[in-house]
């Protein structure tokens, strides 16, 4: 089933406080690999509205995926968040790394105000049980940048499904290769949620 898939996997670079974020370093160590037959590309959002924005298009053009699966750090958070839904607003009291602090604003003035999940949410949260990595369901992305990502992507990825996961901040990065392969390989697997 998941022979030559093409899978987009994005993380982002270190924000705020944060001198390092471990998304980073798994879009980077994805890139090329093969996982269960699917092919990934990996790639590293800027943590800023705008610039993640082109990124993420530019990102869907070279690679043409079949599944787009972003990861975005959450701190503070003890689990794996899978996300339901992206917000058609942006909106934060902590500025992106350009200095930008969007006030209820709208990331899309036409677009619906929220996106759904188009992954299989409930298969990929049994998979990653079933492997023992601390997992949760999350309602909806914030309105911070990886809300920013998730909605465009979901708008954007012409026939691709897209999911975004919160990562928490003191995952090993080994545990999240390893959800990374979970992920990957419960993609391929039928199409319902």
């Amino acid at each position: 089933m998941l022979g030559g898939m093409r899978i987009l996997v994005t993380g982002f670079n270190p924000f705020g406080k944060h001198r390092k974020n471990l998304t980073e370093r798994l879009a980077r160590e994805a890139d090329g690999r093969r996982v269960g037959g699917a092919v990934l590309a990996g790639r590293v959002l800027p943590t800023e509205y705008r610039r993640c924005e082109r990124a993420l298009a530019r990102a869907l053009r070279e690679t043409r995926p079949d599944a787009v699966l972003l990861f975005g750090l959450a701190p503070g958070r003890k689990r794996l968040s899978l996300e339901c839904v992206a917000l058609n607003v942006d909106h934060s009291e902590k500025a992106d790394n350009a200095g930008r602090r969007p006030w209820r604003r709208p990331i899309d003035r036409r677009g619906p105000p929220l996106v759904e999940s188009t992954l299989p949410v409930d298969r990929l949260h049994a998979a990653l049980r079933r492997a023992r990595l601390p997992v949760t369901v999350s309602y909806h992305a914030g309105t911070y940048v990886c809300n920013h990502a998730f909605y465009v992507a979901s708008r954007r990825a012409r026939g691709a499904r897209v999911g975004f996961v919160h990562v928490p901040e003191k995952m090993s990065a080994a545990r999240l290769r390893r959800a990374l392969e979970v992920l990957v390989k419960s993609i391929g697997r039928g199409n319902s949620r």
